[in-house]
């Protein structure tokens, strides 16, 4: 083998290996769409041509489809936002007050990643039965703002972590008040790390299903709950359209998040 043919594969080997690898990870998922647009009325492949009925059956009030999403939507929205505030006011008074108390409450804050979520679960209905929030936006919206607390408080720290404690002592120092230490020092520096948390706990209340089964009944449908019972009851090829839709969804964001971030980057710079 000669020294040209080495270094080609030296290059070329790693990266085959990468895109074979991707391919297994993408491809199966790219599957969901030809069976969306199947004209049949069980998940397969189309036979006599394309069919849109299924996406449009994601319209259809009665079919639960989009009161489902709009009961996720309006929960996760709710979720995200109180988990955020929450994770943030514990961030901050944490790389403030550093001692055995923040880090206590920081491991009480982690736990529901340590504690199996079936367990959680069954913990969770036994108190919810005594306060009577089984099967109530309240209930469901309070459990989901725990589930996404932990990685909220993750994201915020990780950018509080990078944050000079001297810049706050030097406002200090010229007479700023609390909330322009806050508003001017703090807040610009976490911007990054706040709205990962945000983010992610969309992410964590629009994805949970395990809780979310346990404590809830017909009041409360969320769209994994309603998958959930289309695999149980039928498979529905809406199964598919659903799916389809989350992946447009995805990669519209991803493509939002390439292009105007680094625009906004670059004019910073």
């Amino acid at each position: 083998m000669t020294p040209r043919t080495r270094r080609l594969l030296e290059r070329a080997l790693p990266k085959l290996l990468a895109w074979l690898l991707l391919a297994f990870l993408f491809v199966p998922v790219l599957v969901v769409i030809p069976v969306a647009l199947t004209d049949r009325d069980y998940l397969s492949l189309p036979n006599n041509g394309i069919s849109f009925d299924h996406f449009a059956a994601l319209a259809n009030w009665r079919a639960g489809w989009m009161p489902s999403i709009l009961t996720s939507l309006g929960i996760a929205v709710a979720s995200s936002i109180v988990a955020t505030g929450v994770s943030a006011a514990f961030a901050m008074g944490a790389w403030v007050y550093v001692g055995r108390w923040p880090t206590i409450l920081r491991i009480v804050l982690l736990s529901p990643l340590i504690v199996p979520p079936i367990i959680y679960a069954v913990g969770m209905v036994r108190l919810w039965s005594k306060l009577g929030l089984l099967d109530t936006w309240l209930g469901v919206t309070i459990v989901h703002v725990i589930l996404a607390i932990p990685l909220a408080v993750l994201a915020i720290g990780a950018s509080l972590s990078n944050l000079d404690p001297r810049l706050v002592q030097a406002a200090r120092s010229l007479g700023a008040r609390p909330a322009t230490i806050f508003g001017r020092v703090i807040l610009p520096n976490i911007v990054p790390g706040t709205v990962a948390g945000a983010i992610l706990a969309f992410i964590v209340s629009w994805d949970e299903i395990t809780v979310t089964l346990f404590i809830t009944s017909r009041g409360i449908v969320t769209l994994p709950r309603k998958i959930w019972t289309s695999i149980a009851d039928a498979v529905d090829p809406a199964l598919a359209a659903i799916a389809t839709v989350m992946l447009a969804v995805t990669i519209v964001g991803l493509i939002l998040r390439m292009t105007v971030w680094e625009r906004i980057a670059q004019r910073r710079s």
